[in-house]
């Protein structure tokens, strides 16, 4: 009742009708904004750089409207990375809607450099000074380890590489990488543990305690688990002072309900949800679960070690479930192993950033200690996620993430029963060795599978037979999603990769299409303006020769013949996007059958396809554009095909695909699947007939 009313006056605030009568005019004028994170590279277009921010003016043709609304700031340019979070600006700007169902009240797309006025607050340059000194003491320590200390000391992931992020996700480690309770508890645990040493009393123990919490949520800057970690800690604080140590549950559910009161955005973060549902099954489960081994004769912290990864997986599941992110097989395993140097890395991890803040060769020294542990954390979440089946992707959906609870519960409350938990325990156990021969010999592609579209969520990758290796069109924007699909494919070589333009949802999975495999050559555009994504593909590429993609052009291996239709010879330019209109479109022909593979070419790239006079007609298609609703209708008919292939995300961003070039195919008799809803496809050809397999 208390959120409702609340975010009725915030609704209420986010809806000023003048404001709202900007944004659907997309007024154009001077902003002056506080930017309340530091820009960063968006993860959607890498050129542009986004940071949420309050609006507190806008000025046009004279008017000014004064308030203090919740924006995201979008914008271009390096004069961006001299900007921090807590700074005063003005910019030219264009005012937009935002997306519905949050707070956001527009979208402020600048349309020049920013004018500071005035300095970042006293944190905020606080908390810069310790980014940049620990920045520059991990300088000594070698990749990936160097990128890896400050996501583990402050939650600063911006130098992990692609790959280590991408392993951490998929092995269930990332809560590392995220400033959470799990950071908090060790670091006011340590200062608490000194306090106590030199024999402070109470409230000089929970002083220093609060002092080291603070500094934290100050560096980390005000993320979802970092809040709730903060007012958790807070309130736990406050028990130690009251002398109720054991209010830990009061402590979290006063936590998200201040939280929510403050910010109801954030009860639609699904960060936020995970990290509440985290400590849920710690505080709930893990403790109960504990005890049965305690009485076992296990030590307390041998029995804790087992329990916390399990119970903080059965709690997160159905929530992972639900967002569509697959559930990893690998989790418990892997952080129960995490479990011996997760602490000691967190406190020497921190110990560098508290180091360097002071004296940067101090901190150097800590950090060359963090690094050892820290190379043990990375061997396990790189082999972790080298395991065949290690991420098991599911439809997600509000359906499937109940049905997940409901059989989680199911069979906890068979563990529970002693009539039932030996037959349980039999099963699974069973179930256990069984699947370890099926992750290691089974796999590979079906007899006489045409083309597989593998689901890496928002973006595409497709994978062709190319005799005994395979052609592979695109990876997608996420290394495990595509490296779990080459894998379950038995893929060892990729004859050629072709990337159909640069933008990262087609490009960052590259490097878990390379991982382990060999590639004989790239096959790309010119990058033009998606520069982010040819460097990305330049850098993991290395010494494999990149080709450039010309009109004409075949390539056949064995029993599969590609063409290249496009991009044209003359790059199209002043399009809605160069980058989309000049993908590679290629025209496959796999064993009889025939492909059209159309990248993200929108109206004039369809359009210069079809007066390119190439053979069109296929019996399967790549939908252009993840079937957004810039298609050509007369491509789709010429293309007619038997089967029409979409690439898209679950509940993404941009509305794909749109129901309009959909109608259109299913009015001429094509089977659409879509990745969203069907999981990875493959289409097989059995004799004149074509089979399509859907799900993992």
């Amino acid at each position: 009742m208390l959120g409702a009313g609340v975010t009725a006056v915030h609704v209420a605030a986010r809806d000023h009708p003048e404001l709202a009568a900007m944004t659907a005019a997309e007024a154009h004028g001077e902003a002056e904004l506080v930017l309340q994170s530091v820009p960063k590279a968006s993860s959607r277009r890498p050129d542009l750089v986004t940071a949420s921010a309050r609006l507190r003016s806008f000025t046009t043709d004279g008017a000014t409207l004064e308030g203090n609304w919740k924006v995201l700031l979008v914008a271009s340019g390096e004069e961006w990375a001299e900007t921090t979070a807590g700074q005063r600006l003005a910019v030219p700007a264009v005012l937009r809607e935002a997306d519905a169902g949050r707070l956001t009240a527009a979208i402020v797309s600048a349309r020049g450099p920013p004018e500071p006025e005035g300095p970042p607050s006293l944190p905020y340059r606080f908390a810069d000074h310790v980014r940049e000194r620990l920045s520059a003491a991990v300088a000594v320590v070698p990749q990936p380890e160097a990128g890896l200390i400050p996501a583990l000391a402050v939650g600063d992931t911006s130098m992990m590489d692609a790959e280590t992020a991408a392993d951490f996700k998929a092995t269930g480690l990332v809560h590392l990488v995220v400033v959470s309770g799990y950071h908090l508890s060790l670091i006011v645990g340590a200062v608490l543990a000194v306090a106590t040493a030199c024999r402070a009393g109470p409230r000089a123990r929970v002083l220093a305690g609060a002092v080291a919490a603070g500094a934290i949520v100050v560096v980390a800057g005000p993320q979802p688990s970092v809040l709730r970690a903060a007012v958790m800690a807070g309130m736990t604080l406050l028990a130690l002072a009251a002398g109720r140590p054991r209010a830990a549950m009061p402590a979290l559910a006063t936590a998200v309900l201040v939280l929510v009161l403050a910010d109801p955005d954030m009860a639609a973060q699904a960060g936020f949800a995970l990290s509440v549902a985290a400590c849920v099954g710690l505080l709930l489960l893990a403790f109960r679960w504990a005890k049965p081994l305690e009485h076992r004769g296990w030590p307390q912290a041998v029995a804790l070690a087992v329990t916390i990864p399990m119970a903080t997986q059965v709690a997160v599941t159905p929530l992972l479930v639900g967002l569509g992110s697959g559930v990893s097989l690998v989790s418990v395993p892997v952080n129960l192993l995490a479990a011996l140097v997760a602490a000691p890395v967190v406190v020497l991890s921190v110990g560098a950033a508290a180091a360097a803040a002071v004296w940067v060769p101090a901190g150097e020294v800590a950090a060359q200690l963090a690094a050892v542990p820290t190379r043990w954390l990375i061997w396990l979440a790189r082999t972790g996620a080298e395991v065949p089946g290690a991420m098991l992707p599911l439809p997600g959906g509000v359906w499937w993430g109940l049905g997940s609870g409901a059989a989680l519960a199911v069979l906890i409350w068979s563990l529970h029963s002693r009539r039932l938990r030996r037959p349980v325990f039999a099963v699974l156990a069973a179930a256990a060795v069984g699947a370890v021969p099926a992750c290691l010999w089974t796999g590979g592609a079906p007899s006489g599978w045409v083309v597989t579209m593998c689901d890496v969520g928002q973006g595409d990758a497709l994978v062709l037979p190319a005799g005994e290796d395979v052609v592979v069109v695109d990876v997608g924007p996420d290394p495990a999603l595509v490296d779990a699909c080459l894998d379950d494919l038995g893929v060892e070589r990729i004859a050629l990769l072709v990337l159909s333009h640069f933008h990262i949802d087609h490009t960052a999975g590259i490097g878990g299409a390379m991982e382990g495999r060999e590639v004989g050559a790239v096959l790309a555009p010119p990058p033009g303006e998606a520069r982010y994504g040819y460097d990305l593909v330049e850098e993991a590429a290395g010494a494999v020769p990149v080709l450039a993609a010309v009109p004409g052009e075949v390539f056949a291996f064995g029993a599969t013949r590609l063409e290249v239709l496009a991009p044209p010879p003359e790059p199209l330019s002043g399009t809605r996007s160069d980058p989309n209109n000049n993908s590679v479109a290629l025209r496959a022909e796999v064993a009889g059958t025939s492909v059209l593979l159309t990248g993200d070419v929108e109206l004039e790239g369809q359009r210069a396809l079809l007066a390119g006079g190439a053979a069109l007609d296929v019996d399967v298609l790549k939908v252009p554009h993840h079937g957004s609703a810039f298609q050509v209708r007369e491509l789709l008919e010429a293309a007619d095909p038997a089967v029409a292939l979409v690439g898209v995300g679950a509940g993404n961003e941009y509305g794909h695909p749109d129901p309009g070039p959909l109608a259109v195919l299913e009015e001429r008799g094509a089977l659409v699947f879509r990745t969203d809803e069907d999981g990875r496809i493959t289409v097989v050809r059995n004799g004149d007939r074509f089979e399509v397999m859907t799900g993992a």
